[in-house]
C-alpha cells in the first residue's frame, strides 16, 4: 500500500463537501463514533477500513501499472496515518489492483483484514459510477447491505449550499401549514432543517399524519424527498458550469502533429459530448418534472396521497438520476481542474484524446443497470 502525503488535498477533503466522487468515512467516524446506530451498523466491519476515505479516482500515467488490465477510473481507498488528523497524510490502495490482499497484508498486517463481507461491499462500490449517497444506499440495499443512515447524509457543506434552493422549494408547503408570511419566515428554516437532517423530529409529526405514513414509511419518504431536493439543486448548480465547459471544449485545439485518425476522433467527440450532455440534462429534467407534479398535487391540490405514493416509488429513479448527474459532474469538475478559469491552453493530442475518452466512458456508462 503506497503512501499519499498530499496533506493539502486531504485537508481540503476535510473542509469541503463530500461530492458524488467522495465518501468520507473518516469524517463520519469523528462525528458519529459511540452512537448506537453507527456502532451497530457500520459501513465496513473492519474498524480501520471504516475510517477510510473512498474516492472515485481518475488513473494517472504512473498508476496504470498497478492494474492487470487498462483502467481509466478506479476506487481509491485512503487510510489516514493519524487517527484524528489528515495533515500527516494517508496510505492508499486501489480496489482491483494487482495483489490487493498481499499489498494490504504487507502494509497493515492484522489491522486491515478485509473479510468477505467487506470485500463484497468494496466490489459493489467499485462498480458504481458515482458515490452519490442516494444512489449508493439503494444499490447497497439491493445487494443486501444496510449500513447506518448516517453514512448517507448529505454533507454539511452541501446542505448549506442547498438551503436557499430548498427553502424556495418548501415555501408553498410551509405557507400551507402556517399561513402568513410572518409565520413562514419564523418556521421555514426550522422546518427545512428537519426535512434535510432529522426525519424523526416531532416537529414533522403533523406532516407524517397528513401523508398517512407510519414512522418507517415516513423516514424512507423523507429520505427520498431529500434526494430530489438534492438532485434539483445539483442540476441548477451544474448547468452554468457545464455550459462554460462545453464552450471551451468546442474551441480547444491539440498541439503538435495530429494524425488523421485523432483529428477525426476529436472533431466527432466534441459534437457527441455536447449531444450526450444535452440528452442527460433532458432526461434528468424529465425525471425531476415527475417529482414537481407529485409535489404540486400535495401543495396545490391538497392531494397528499399522490405525493406519498410517489415518494414510496422514488428509489427506482435514483439509478438513472445519480448516474447521469455524476457523468455531467465529472466532465465539469475534471475539465475545470485541468483548465482553471481563463487559462484554457493547447494540450498534447494524446492527453486531449485521453480526456475525451474518459468523458465518453463516464457519460455512456451503463454500469448501474448491471450491478
Amino acid at each position: 500500500m503506497a503512501r499519499d502525503r498530499s496533506y493539502r488535498s486531504l485537508e481540503f477533503l476535510k473542509k469541503s463537501a463530500a461530492t458524488s466522487r467522495v465518501l468520507n468515512l473518516w469524517q463520519i467516524s469523528l462525528r458519529e463514533a459511540g452512537k448506537q446506530e453507527y456502532e451497530a451498523n457500520p459501513f465496513f466491519k473492519n474498524a480501520l477500513l471504516n475510517r477510510c476515505i473512498v474516492v472515485k479516482h481518475r488513473i494517472r500515467g504512473g498508476e496504470a501499472d498497478l492494474f492487470d488490465y487498462p483502467v481509466q477510473n478506479a476506487t481509491k481507498i485512503l487510510l489516514p496515518i493519524a487517527e484524528r488528523e489528515l495533515r500527516y497524510g494517508a496510505r492508499f490502495v486501489f480496489v482491483g489492483q494487482k495483489n490487493f490482499e498481499e499489498v494490504v497484508s504487507v502494509s497493515f498486517g492484522d489491522d486491515l483484514q478485509v473479510g468477505r463481507r467487506d470485500r463484497n461491499v468494496l466490489e459493489v462500490i467499485d462498480r458504481l459510477p458515482s458515490l452519490d449517497p442516494f444512489l449508493m444506499r439503494e444499490i447497497l440495499k439491493t445487494n443486501g447491505f444496510t449500513p447506518a443512515s448516517c453514512y448517507f447524509n448529505v454533507s454539511d457543506a452541501d446542505l448549506q449550499r442547498m438551503f436557499e434552493s430548498a427553502r424556495a422549494e418548501l415555501e408553498p408547503l410551509v405557507q400551507m401549514s402556517f399561513g402568513t408570511d410572518l409565520a413562514f419566515s419564523t418556521h421555514a428554516a426550522t422546518f427545512l432543517n428537519k426535512i434535510l437532517s432529522d426525519s424523526n423530529s416531532v416537529e414533522l409529526e403533523p406532516l407524517r399524519r397528513v401523508m398517512s405514513m407510519d414512522a418507517r414509511q415516513f423516514q424512507e419518504g423523507v429520505f427520498c424527498w431529500k434526494a430530489f431536493l438534492y438532485y434539483k439543486w445539483q442540476l441548477r448548480d451544474l448547468l452554468p458550469r457545464i455550459r462554460e465547459v462545453l464552450n471551451e471544449i468546442a474551441v480547444i485545439r491539440p498541439m503538435g502533429n495530429v494524425d488523421y485518425e485523432d483529428k477525426a476522433y476529436i472533431a466527432k467527440i466534441k459534437v457527441d459530448l455536447r449531444g450526450w450532455i444535452f440528452n442527460a440534462v433532458e432526461s434528468v429534467t424529465e425525471s425531476l418534472a415527475v417529482y414537481d407534479k407529485a409535489y404540486a398535487s400535495m401543495t396545490m391540490q391538497s392531494e397528499a396521497a399522490a405525493f406519498r405514493e410517489f415518494l414510496l416509488r422514488a428509489p427506482a429513479m435514483f439509478y438513472s438520476l445519480g448516474e447521469r448527474l455524476s457523468g455531467i459532474e465529472h466532465v465539469a469538475s475534471f475539465w475545470r481542474y485541468r483548465f482553471p478559469p481563463q487559462q484554457l491552453q493547447r494540450v498534447p493530442v494524446d492527453e486531449l484524446v485521453d480526456i475525451f475518452m474518459d468523458f465518453e466512458q463516464s457519460l455512456n456508462s451503463t454500469v448501474v443497470q448491471n450491478v
